[in-house]
């Protein structure tokens, strides 16, 4: 399956006129804690938003970065669903420099309805199925999840350039996003102009379809086009401005 998404992700990139690094050595090179070391060898701190932390630990790709370097780590950690929420908050009660927030990000609503588990049925599924909750109503079928299992919640929701502004937002350091399917949107709805993530990390999740191919597509050529180089790893890419490997 690796193999084969290799070859996909070259084909896409090489139909866009774009060149992918020999993909072995950046999966060795570009994994993502490493990458956020080698942002805070050389600064003062850093400075994360996460769109989708769920309880804000569990198959958290950052947490355990964050907490080791709390005394350097400053973050904003967004996540809507309420019982999911008062997790994360007790999650991260000893670190003040990480902020909860309990609404989801999308770029034309303030409302939405997120289709989750129901959290009755968690017991009778793989524990990974407590983060796939989705604006998308037909996401838990790509994962083979029974639709009986399966609840509605809304959701209070904001922008993400209105979450900058809430939270006077100037930097970004690290840009996580899991948001079982809205990646792609929250990316294209950034104005790189106003504030570029120096890191970018979201799911991509093909080639299951969690991304369908021409959202990827413009994902990737809006990336490129703002200066990122991407590597990928099994469902995930990493977008990183370029100059940040050459400053370090």
């Amino acid at each position: 399956m690796i193999k084969i998404l290799k070859e996909l992700l070259k084909v896409f990139l090489n139909k866009l006129g774009y060149r992918l690094s020999h993909v072995e050595q950046t999966e060795q090179f570009f994994d993502l804690e490493a990458l956020l070391y080698l942002q805070i060898r050389n600064n003062a701190d850093l400075f994360f938003i996460q769109i989708g932390a769920c309880d804000g630990a569990s198959f958290d790709p950052i947490y355990k970065f964050v907490v080791r370097n709390h005394k350097k780590v400053r973050g904003i950690v967004i996540e809507p669903l309420s019982d999911y929420f008062k997790e994360l908050q007790r999650n991260y009660k000893k670190y003040p420099n990480i902020v909860p927030v309990p609404l989801a990000i999308h770029n034309a609503q303030k409302e939405m309805i997120l289709y989750r588990v129901n959290p009755s049925r968690m017991k009778d599924l793989p524990k990974w199925a407590k983060g796939i909750a989705s604006f998308n109503r037909n996401h838990h079928k790509l994962l083979g999840i029974p639709s009986d299992l399966i609840i509605q919640e809304k959701v209070p929701c904001i922008s993400f350039a209105q979450l900058l502004d809430d939270y006077r937002v100037e930097k970004i350091d690290l840009l996580q996003i899991d948001t079982e399917g809205y990646d792609g949107e929250v990316i294209l709805g950034i104005d790189f102009n106003y504030i570029k993530p120096k890191i970018i990390h979201f799911e991509h999740g093909l080639p299951s379809g969690i991304m369908g191919k021409e959202q990827f597509l413009k994902v990737i050529d809006v990336l490129h086009k703002n200066g990122y180089e991407l590597a990928f790893e099994k469902y995930d890419a990493i977008a990183y401005q370029r100059n940040i490997i050459v400053d370090l």
